[in-house]
């Protein structure tokens, strides 16, 4: 009982510490789940030939995706490329353009990584 009164302060912090770190790894699987829910709505509309709310859809998956991770990149450029046609792109395609927009992102990331290492990466 000692221990608890000499150390309530040192105690509450961790307590609060950790109730916080549960609730942002929490709200980061949510927003993760809802974007790949927005995905498959958007794929969804696609395939039902709902032009107007797919092209909503789209814009609102392109405006989110330089805040997206790296992994629900590659999720959604693998999700996309196995409904798109690489050879011959259809340039009024939503989930092509969707996809390619997805691949100049992780390319645009990829490069912003590599900038610093290229100095290192030249010097003996």
């Amino acid at each position: 009982m000692k221990f608890l009164r000499r150390n309530q302060c040192f105690l509450l912090t961790l307590a609060v510490l950790i109730v916080s770190s549960v609730l942002v790894v929490r709200q980061f699987l949510a927003n993760e789940a809802a974007h790949t829910r927005r995905v498959e709505e958007f794929l969804l509309l696609h395939e039902r030939g709902e032009a107007k709310l797919c092209e909503r859809r789209y814009q609102l998956l392109v405006q989110e995706l330089p805040g997206l991770s790296d992994r629900s990149l590659v999720q959604d450029l693998l999700r996309t490329a196995k409904l798109v046609d690489a050879q011959t792109p259809p340039l009024d395609n939503l989930v092509w353009k969707y996809h390619v927009s997805v691949g100049n992102e992780l390319k645009r990331r990829a490069e912003k990584r590599l900038e610093p290492a290229l100095p290192r990466a030249e010097s003996p």
